[in-house]
Formats: C-alpha cells, sequence, structure tokens
C-alpha cells in the first residue's frame, strides 16, 4: 500500500497532485501506528539520556 503525499501551502492542506511550489510543504503519513512512533521517540530518550549521564561521569572523573 502507497502512503498518500501532502501538500500544505498558505495554511491550507490537501493532496499532493502534480508538481507543487518551492515554498509548499510536502510530507506524508507514517506507516507506524502512533504508539510506536511514542515507543521509539521514548527509546532514544532514554538513549540519550543514558550517554550523556555517561560522559558527564567520564569528565568529572578527569
Amino acid at each position: 500500500m502507497a502512503s498518500k503525499v501532502y501538500v500544505s501551502l498558505n495554511g491550507v492542506v490537501s493532496e499532493a497532485v502534480g508538481a507543487q511550489p518551492k515554498d509548499a510543504l510536502l510530507f506524508a503519513s507514517s506507516n507506524k501506528s502512533s504508539a510506536q512512533v511514542i515507543r521509539e521517540q521514548r527509546a532514544a530518550r532514554q538513549k540519550n539520556s543514558q550517554l550523556i549521564k555517561e560522559r558527564l561521569e567520564m569528565a568529572f572523573k578527569r
């Protein structure tokens, strides 16, 4: 199943058909559910937090 591409131009969102102007914002819907996106963001945030803590510990040991 192909996802649709949408265009936002001057505050109006519609399905993109054909060539679009340079100043148009193009976006496509994700095949992931909102729960999957939230889980991935949470995991990435936890990983980044852990990396920051480890690097701070290394910096304070110097």
